[in-house]
């Protein structure tokens, strides 16, 4: 081949390959082309799927396993009444029964779906979610924020969820009156869950199978009287602490004392009976005193210690109960302590947050005690402790857990026994 030719050869060769390239170029062009909008709706359809999966309300069990039709209970210690969490519950079932007059299979579907979210566990947490707490309130997200600055304990969830049925979302208070326990399950899933009925979340079977068995552990056969119109629990003041509004957010101090959510510690007997001061006879006693079995006026032995989480609103005198204090307990629920020897013996004051088992004030015998011990009142709707007006309030054993149940001969009853010595420091609180 002669140089032009060769050179004719080359140039074709190099049209050639631009051409090629720009056919390929376009190919590539036009696949791409396609792609993209395939890739984007799907990254679209998988992003929608992982807000709409991780936004909703999930519970600690494992929602994508199908129910099965025979309906096993959840299992789990709660059955075993030495257990924490079978304590736990216990004290759910009385709150909800003296404050809400909820009937036993209510509290049993309410008890049940507990397990069912979080095992019955106040710090359980389910980040995907924004979940937390027993019955799983929403805390931020999707979800919204019922829960708020309500306490991780047991009494300020308990007492977010009562205040929640009388306000909140009273519907599920109503809707559980006179129900079954199908209606009851139903009631509170749709109204304080928020689930629809065929939500798999439910797990209806399971639930239903662990509620049956709740309401026979724990002797829950009781008819009840709930009374939405009638305002049960009060609205405004002495209601849970939970949501924005709250003014009592606490943070832990440290704070070392009794653990038993008593008002003392070590060894102690009850000198005086509830509603009477013998209890079903004598004069009118509205509280239980406590007297350590070492009582004097003075010594570390005799210290009041407050029996929950909460925020000082009184502290004065009156001549019945001499020097006394009450604290605003994080559950909405207002805690009286009297008889100190002096105002000096109160060691908080006006306004100040106090912590469970903290040293507050100090067994005495002012205004018209008879002896060394600490009154100790409790008033779930108002501070009121007035003897003669005694509104709204309730007998101690229905709300302090670790109370001597043998002194209880029936419903809030508490009959005094100078005889038995009793041992807080052998009473551990969750």
């Amino acid at each position: 081949m002669d140089e032009n030719n060769q050179k004719q050869s080359t140039g074709g060769s190099a049209v050639l390959g631009t051409i090629k390239g720009s056919k390929k170029l376009k190919v590539f062009i036009s696949i791409f082309s396609v792609l993209i909008p395939i890739a984007i709706a799907t990254f679209c359809a998988m992003f929608l799927i992982i807000v709409i999966t991780g936004g909703s309300k999930s519970s600690c069990f494992n929602t994508n396993t199908p129910s099965t039709s025979g309906g096993a209970a959840i299992g789990g210690d709660w059955k075993d009444e030495n257990s924490d969490t079978h304590k736990a519950m216990q004290y759910a079932a009385d709150q909800f029964k003296s404050r809400l007059h909820m009937s036993g299979t209510n509290i049993a579907a309410a008890l049940a779906i507990g397990l069912r979210e979080s095992g019955f566990n106040t710090a359980s947490v389910n980040p995907s979610g924004h979940v937390i707490g027993i019955w799983q309130w929403g805390n931020g997200g999707l979800n919204g924020d019922r829960y708020g600055n309500t306490e991780s304990t047991l009494e300020g969830q308990v007492g977010l969820a009562i205040k929640e049925l009388t306000t909140t979302h009273v519907k599920a208070l109503s809707e559980m009156k006179d129900a079954d326990l199908a209606g009851s399950l139903d009631a509170w899933d749709v109204n304080f869950e928020i689930l629809s009925l065929n939500d798999p979340q439910r797990k209806l079977p399971e639930t239903t199978a662990t509620a049956v068995e709740v309401q026979k552990i724990f002797n829950l056969n009781f008819n009840g009287d709930i009374n939405v119109g009638d305002s049960q629990i009060s609205n405004g003041d002495g209601v849970a602490n939970s949501g924005s509004d709250s003014d009592m957010a606490i943070c832990d101090s440290g704070v070392s004392g009794t653990t038993s959510g008593l008002p003392i510690k070590g060894k102690y007997r009850i000198t005086g009976g509830y509603p009477n001061y013998d209890g079903q006879e004598g004069y009118i006693h509205w509280g239980v005193d406590f007297q350590t079995v070492d009582h004097t006026e003075t010594g570390e032995e005799s210290n009041v210690y407050s029996v929950s989480d909460g925020t000082v609103v009184t502290k004065t005198f009156d001549l019945a109960g001499g020097n006394y204090v009450v604290i605003r307990n994080s559950d909405g629920v207002y805690a009286y302590y009297g008889h100190a020897p002096s105002q000096q013996a109160i060691v908080v004051n006006v306004g100040e947050q106090v912590k469970k088992g903290q040293h507050i004030s100090h067994e005495g015998q002012t205004g018209s005690a008879t002896g060394i011990h600490v009154h100790f009142g409790v008033n779930p709707v108002l501070n009121n402790f007035n003897p003669h007006t005694p509104k709204g309030i309730d007998s101690p054993a229905k709300y302090l857990q670790n109370f001597p149940k043998q002194l209880v001969p029936k419903d809030g009853v508490v009959n005094p026994d100078m005889s038995t010595v009793f041992d807080a420091s052998e009473q551990k609180d969750q």
